[in-house]
């Protein structure tokens, strides 16, 4: 096998939650590219049915399923639909998130478990169900989305940090216990991206973020879906329990944003 066909991704079955907008539909979009079948799943049909479109538009076949991954029967209700229309599912992408800024004295008990439960239960939930069918084939990826803030503490975003760094730790506890049945798991780590929810936000703080960064540009969604094919590749055989830190030369060091 070339180096090229490495990259390739031809007929896997390929799952990417949020894959309505954003970086989910970049990962979706470039999975197609790459050969695969894609499975959208959102909570928004229209969203998730225009990704499908576009998929279909690029040769390879679309499954939209909406459904809220934070609530198990939906989950299950969505990989028994992904496993009913393909038959196999060899890729999940953990991709759904979000949060919002608070300071750390206003965060409500409500608030901090609704940020958790977003942005590390759907983790929890997605994976687990699509374990089964991976380790029935004995084989299978997982790329979950983390993200910069994960790997430092940010003023602001205590809520969104600590589950995002949940998630690289439960990244790296998945890799171990599921290796020995050929699923690799890895975790990608976003630094600032322009996306339609986070654009007003960035531009607000557009100068403070430049200066943390050495590329001097916001990433895009096409800048993580790049990293999320390369380590849902046969060329990342021998990668698991990593993050990836696709961020621009974010500087740790500073910590205005």
């Amino acid at each position: 096998m070339t180096i090229l066909h490495k990259f390739q991704l031809t007929d896997k079955v390929a799952v990417v939650t949020g894959a309505g907008r954003g970086i989910g539909k970049g990962i979706a979009l470039a999975f197609a590219e790459a050969g695969a079948h894609v499975v959208a799943v959102a909570r928004t049909l229209e969203e998730i049915e225009t990704t499908a479109s576009e998929v279909r538009a690029l040769g390879r076949k679309a499954l939209p399923v909406p459904a809220d991954v934070r609530d198990r029967q939906q989950v299950q209700g969505m990989v028994d639909k992904t496993l009913a229309e393909f038959g196999q599912i060899d890729i999940l992408v953990n991709n759904v998130g979000g949060a919002f800024p608070a300071h750390f004295m206003e965060i409500s008990e409500r608030a901090w478990d609704g940020v958790l439960r977003q942005n590390l239960k759907t983790c929890f939930l997605c994976s687990q169900a699509v374990l089964k069918a991976m380790i029935e084939q004995q084989k299978g990826c997982i790329v979950n989305i983390s993200s910069g803030v994960g790997r430092i503490g940010t003023a602001g975003l205590a809520h969104y940090g600590a589950a995002k760094a949940a998630v690289i730790n439960l990244t790296k506890a998945m890799a171990e216990e599921f290796a020995r049945y050929n699923i690799r798991v890895n975790c990608i780590a976003p630094g600032p991206v322009a996306t339609e929810s986070a654009s007003d936000v960035m531009e607000k703080r557009k100068d403070a973020i430049m200066s943390t960064l050495l590329i001097k540009r916001f990433g895009t969604p096409q800048d993580i879906a790049s990293a999320a094919v390369y380590l849902a590749s046969d060329a990342a055989a021998w990668v698991t329990g990593k993050t990836l830190e696709i961020d621009g030369g974010l500087l740790f060091a500073a910590r205005q944003i």
